[in-house]
């Protein structure tokens, strides 16, 4: 699957689940699904995210097909050993 295709799928997995296109950045190499900046839902009456939340959303990535990596440069969240946590805003 082309980059711009694995692009597209993404995001579409991401508009689906609300995310603010305008607070995160997509970019696709090859197999890897990179996303940069702050994870927000838009628009009002969604349930926060959390880390369950941002469980669900790498599982729905991962399962796009081509890809085989997410990584994620997050500036309010954080991996801890295994899990999802808030960090610095």
């Amino acid at each position: 699957m082309a980059d711009v295709d694995l692009t597209s799928a993404v995001r579409k997995i991401l508009v689906k689940n609300w995310i603010d296109m305008g607070k995160v950045r997509l970019q696709v190499a090859g197999k890897t699904v990179i996303l940069r900046g702050q994870v927000r839902k838009s628009g009002e009456g969604h349930d926060p995210v959390n880390g369950l939340f941002l469980e669900e959303l790498e599982r729905q990535i991962m399962a796009a097909k081509g890809v085989r990596f997410v990584r994620w440069i997050l500036e309010d969240w954080k991996q801890d050993r295994g899990k999802w946590v808030p960090g610095e805003d």
